[in-house]
């Protein structure tokens, strides 16, 4: 069975916040490289009018998730003063600490079955 957490998160934009909820999720890539090595990917996408944002993470494991919630959690807040989350859906066995954090901001939870990654 793996360990590995993945998630996908949609926010949408409200208007006028664009510029500074792309600031803040460019600060969010730059400290989850620098900071979190155990964090296997981490990457935004747009769609072309910029209303809509998924984010794609990768985590180890469930410690992995954890630290970065960790990091980011003092400054969730101030990115959603420019979003809505309105989708979140986590893929992997997380650990029930980790589901329950995660649970606060809307997740939706799918465990693990068959199948590999390279």
């Amino acid at each position: 069975m793996s360990n590995q957490v993945q998630y996908l998160i949609e926010w949408t934009i409200k208007p006028g916040g664009l510029d500074a909820f792309k600031e803040m999720a460019a600060n969010f890539a730059a400290g989850t490289e620098a900071n979190e090595p155990l964090t296997k990917g981490y990457q935004w996408y747009f769609n072309d009018d910029e209303s809509v944002c998924y984010t794609s993470e990768w985590h180890t494991d469930s410690d992995s998730l954890m630290t970065h919630l960790g990091n980011v959690g003092d400054t969730l807040p101030g990115l959603l003063a420019h979003c809505d989350i309105t989708r979140f859906e986590v893929f992997g066995n997380a650990s029930p600490a980790a589901t329950e954090a995660l649970k606060g901001l809307g997740a939706v939870f799918f465990k693990f079955h068959v199948g590999f990654a390279r």
